[in-house]
C-alpha cells in the first residue's frame, strides 16, 4: 500500500474520567451509547466482556501460539483505570482445555453481551513492544455464517515481525470479495508501544472509515450494486480486544528471550 504520514501522538498518561456525553465525526453528531471505563479493579466487567477460548484445544487461526485464559488474573486485570491484556511465556498444562502453547494471553469480547450496526468507536491504548505479540481491537459479524460472509473490521492491529512492525499499525476490513489480507492500510506510528494512541472507526449506511487520533488512513464506501460479498457492513458487529502471539502477524519462531508483554486499554466507547 501507499505510505502515509506518521500519525500524530497523544500523551502516555491516562484521561480526564469525564466521558463526553457526545461526538462529531463527518459532520455527524453521536450520542453516547456504550463504554468501558476501566474503572472497577479486578477482572473486567462480566457483564461487559467474555473470553473467546474456542480454539484452545484445537489451536487458534493464523499459526499464532497462544492459549487464551479465561478469568485470569494474570493474563487480564484492571487497575489504576487500565484494562491490561497481557501474554506471558508459560505452559498452563494441568487446564482441561489447554492445546500444548507454550504462551497465555486473553481474547475478551462482547458477543452475545452487546453488539451494534454504525456509529462512531473509539479506543485509546498502549500497544507491546516485544516482538512476537499480535495485538488487535477489532470488530466480527454477530450473525450466523463463517468468516468473513459477515464481515471483520480491524480498528487496529500492530505486527511484531520485527522491530520496524512495532512501528506501525494497519487498518483492515474482511469480506468474502477480499479474502485474505483483506482491503488494508499500514501507517508509521513510531511511539504505538510507548504512548497512548485514540483508535478510531466512524460506521456509516453508506462507508466506513478507520484512523487514529482523528486522522483517517482507511475508507471503504459501500459498492453501486452491493451484496453480503462486498458490503457485510449492514449488520450489527461485536467488540474484541486481544494480544496473540507469533503466527501470520506476530512472527513465528518467538524470539527466545520473550517473557511477557502487554497491551493497556485506558477505554472502549461507542457512539451512535
Amino acid at each position: 500500500m501507499p505510505s502515509t504520514p506518521s500519525a500524530p501522538t497523544t500523551p502516555n498518561t491516562p484521561v480526564t474520567p469525564t466521558v463526553p456525553a457526545t461526538v462529531t465525526s463527518n459532520g455527524k453528531t453521536y450520542q453516547l451509547a456504550w463504554s468501558d471505563e476501566f474503572d472497577t479493579p479486578g477482572l473486567p466487567n462480566s457483564t461487559k466482556w467474555a473470553y473467546d477460548t474456542e480454539r484452545n484445544k484445537l489451536g487458534w487461526y493464523n499459526s499464532e501460539q497462544q492459549y487464551y485464559a479465561s478469568g485470569r488474573i494474570q493474563n487480564s486485570s484492571v487497575a489504576d483505570g487500565l484494562l491490561t491484556i497481557t501474554a506471558i511465556r508459560e505452559r498452563l498444562s494441568g487446564i482441561s482445555d489447554y492445546g500444548n502453547q507454550a504462551f497465555s494471553s486473553a481474547r475478551l469480547f462482547t458477543k452475545e453481551k452487546y453488539s451494534f450496526t454504525y456509529g462512531f468507536v473509539e479506543v485509546r491504548a498502549k500497544l507491546p513492544c516485544s516482538l512476537g505479540t499480535w495485538p488487535a481491537i477489532w470488530m466480527l459479524g454477530a450473525g450466523p455464517g463463517v468468516w468473513p460472509d459477515f464481515g471483520e473490521i480491524d480498528i487496529m492491529e500492530q505486527g511484531g515481525v520485527n522491530a520496524a512492525d512495532k512501528q506501525t499499525v494497519l487498518f483492515t476490513f474482511h469480506m468474502r470479495d477480499h479474502y485474505g489480507t483483506g482491503i488494508n492500510q499500514r501507517i508509521t506510528l513510531a511511539d504505538a508501544c510507548k504512548a497512548f494512541h485514540r483508535y478510531q472507526l466512524t460506521w456509516s449506511v453508506d462507508k466506513v472509515q478507520l484512523g487514529v487520533d482523528d486522522a483517517v488512513y482507511n475508507t471503504w464506501p459501500r459498492p453501486i450494486g452491493y451484496t453480503n460479498s462486498n458490503w457485510p457492513f449492514d449488520k450489527p458487529q461485536y467488540l474484541l480486544l486481544n494480544v496473540a502471539m507469533g503466527g501470520t502477524l506476530g512472527g513465528n519462531p518467538v524470539p527466545a528471550g520473550f517473557i511477557s508483554d502487554s497491551m493497556q486499554v485506558d477505554y472502549v466507547r461507542v457512539y451512535q
